[in-house]
């Protein structure tokens, strides 16, 4: 779930902080001078604030430095470095071969090794040629590798790019509801042990002090999970920038004014982005190109079943039917039994495999897109019409609240079912704008581009 549920739930905390500090105000109000004084701690706030010491870290700053130390990013260039020097491979020459036959021992001369004119030596060179186009096919299918190792690496940065973000945005508003509750269960605790001592007292009952232990607990395990998603978020982005700097600070995201951004998905057009995913998508485009790249493979293969020509020179001083003699080699092999056809046959079921992944792929796009910005629509057009009208329903709900309790008519026990009736459909609330912060990244990653939502 993404962090920004925390800042949602961070109201209710400041609501119930504000009920809490009314609350022990009004039992103070009731009790005796001593008592009084006893209890003046309710109020206080704990003077020893929350403040985070780390690394200030933009969004602008992180992608910068993501782009320049990812590992999995230059991982992925080394991978298409690698297929630009298989481009190069596949354009060179066969080397030509030199075969020399040299006599051991001459017994008219009784030499070692003479290569002299009355010794034996025999020398012949020769030169490979590919038929059919062979090399220039070679050099194609490498160029269409080339290309698909290009789209894998766009889709590993599109992949890690929404991870990052992700990661970063999550850390940055878990950070911001830390100093929330940082703030807030010191107060809550100054609140129980004020309540504590009016229990003493015999003023309220201990069901109503468990009831405000059992919030505090809440808020205390709420921050224990808040705490590990810190750590857990911290060392995505630390292994994401991997920058020796950061490894041992803390990380604290800047992103000024991010709460105003407003961005809706209700201005968008299917067939708009359908084509902008079309255009975008690196998987798609990488089938497309894997399409080609088998095509040209069967083109290669179906060369393959003619045979190369070995073209040649040869001289022999004293071996043949006359001395020194020069002559012409060709040389070419027969193709009676293997004329290539199972690797034929393997490329072209290879193709119409890929021509299949290909026509899926594009069903599959189409789909996603549209179910996404679907669900975007939906979630954006519920959480705007309930918004305002939520936050402002319990906002008068929680002043009426409180006129009760000074009237008398409500006991702390229907103030903490109001607390949890409002944690409920807080949470509810917090769901939708999570569910919706969600369907703008996945529409925005299914399109293959920030079409909204872009700081």
């Amino acid at each position: 779930m993404y962090a920004c549920v925390i800042i949602l739930r961070n109201q209710f905390i400041l609501t119930f902080l504000f009920f809490s500090i009314a609350y022990a105000r009004l039992f103070a109000a009731d009790l005796p001078e001593s008592d009084l004084k006893a209890n003046i701690i309710i109020t206080e706030s704990d003077p020893k604030a929350s403040q985070i010491k780390g690394k200030p870290l933009t969004l602008q700053e992180a992608e910068r430095l993501f782009l320049r130390n990812n590992l999995s990013l230059l991982s992925s260039r080394l991978e298409v470095e690698s297929k630009k020097a298989a481009i190069i491979q596949a354009g060179l020459w066969e080397n030509p071969t030199v075969y020399v036959d040299q006599n051991i021992y001459n017994q008219q001369t009784r030499q070692y090794f003479d290569t002299t004119k009355n010794g034996e030596t025999m020398i012949q060179i020769q030169q490979l040629f590919y038929m059919a186009g062979k090399r220039d096919k070679r050099v194609q299918l490498a160029k269409w590798n080339r290309s698909v190792a290009e789209q894998m690496f766009y889709d590993t940065l599109r992949s890690l790019k929404l991870e990052l973000r992700s990661s970063f945005f999550q850390l940055y508003y878990s950070r911001n509801a830390l100093e929330f509750y940082e703030e807030s269960i010191p107060r809550v605790k100054n609140t129980i042990r004020g309540a504590e001592n009016v229990y003493k007292n015999r003023q309220i009952l201990l069901s109503e002090l468990l009831r405000l232990k059992s919030i505090l607990f809440r808020l205390e395990t709420d921050r224990s999970e808040l705490i590990k998603n810190i750590l857990e978020r911290e060392k995505v982005l630390k292994i994401l920038l991997n920058e020796a700097d950061l490894l041992d600070v803390e990380l604290v995201p800047v992103l000024p004014g991010i709460e105003e951004t407003i961005f809706s998905p209700l201005v968008l057009e299917p067939d708009r982005l359908l084509n902008v995913a079309l255009e975008h998508r690196p998987d798609l485009k990488g089938l497309e190109l894997l399409v080609n790249a088998e095509r040209a493979n069967l083109s290669l293969q179906k060369a393959m079943a003619v045979p190369d020509l070995s073209l040649g020179g040869s001289y022999d001083r004293a071996g043949n039917y006359i001395k020194d003699y020069y002559g012409v080699t060709i040389s070419m092999p027969i193709p009676v039994f293997n004329r290539n056809q199972g690797n034929i046959r393997a490329s072209e079921t290879a193709l119409a495999s890929k021509k299949a992944e290909l026509e899926e792929k594009l069903l599959s796009v189409k789909s996603e897109v549209r179910s996404a910005l679907g669900i975007a629509k939906e979630k954006d057009r519920l959480l705007q019409e309930y918004k305002e009208s939520f936050t402002k329903d319990y906002k008068n709900l929680s002043a009426l609240m409180i006129e009760n309790y000074k009237k008398k008519y409500l006991t702390i026990l229907e103030f903490a079912d109001f607390f949890e009736s409002y944690s409920e459909s807080t949470l509810k609330m917090i769901r939708l704008q999570s569910d919706r912060i969600e369907a703008v990244e996945v529409l925005n990653f299914t399109v293959g581009k920030t079409v909204f939502g872009e700081l």
